[in-house]
């Protein structure tokens, strides 16, 4: 499976996203990938429904970043 679009070093290296991704057992790469185009590797473990199973705040945090990554740009 390819990426859509290279996925921005310093979102990947964000302290919020590190910290969701090891909450969720995944690298921040994949959090970014999955979140951001729904799509998760083939490697990666996931609940029945194939979803990370992100909470309310986690989307919203994520949401924020991002946007800010795609301002910069």
């Amino acid at each position: 499976m390819k990426q859509k679009t290279e996925l921005p070093e310093d979102l990947c290296a964000d302290e919020a996203v590190c910290f969701i991704a090891n909450r969720h057992h995944v690298s921040p790469q994949q959090l970014l990938s999955y979140f951001l185009y729904r799509e998760i590797p083939a490697n990666v473990m996931a609940p029945v429904n194939n979803a990370i199973p992100l909470e309310p705040n986690e989307i919203e945090i994520l949401k924020g970043l991002s946007g800010q990554m795609s301002s910069r740009a």
